[in-house]
């Protein structure tokens, strides 16, 4: 599935205001729709984010390689609801 198809795939799991952590730099769910191409492909799967004590529920975006490979080098994205993201401290 490409990075778009997965993203609003996502987001019908969340309500308005959802947010997605990278490395890169957080910003909203519909933000980051827009900002995303079609070629790019990826794995979704289901788990958590923790910072410090706090653990919430996120859908976890993870790239491919052209092989259809995880990435290992941390890149990615998880998207968390915004009440989540708050708790977290973000």
């Amino acid at each position: 599935m490409n990075l778009r198809e997965a993203l609003e795939e996502v987001r019908g799991e969340f309500e308005e205001g959802a947010m997605v952590i990278s490395s890169a730099q957080d910003r909203t769910l519909e933000e980051e729709i827009l900002a995303s191409d079609e070629v790019r492909q990826v794995w979704v799967e289901w788990g958590e984010v923790i910072q410090d004590d706090v653990s919430v529920p996120a859908t976890h975006v993870l790239f491919l390689d052209e092989d259809g490979y995880m990435l290992r080098d941390g890149s990615g994205m998880s998207v968390v609801s915004a009440r989540d993201y708050g708790r977290l401290g973000r």
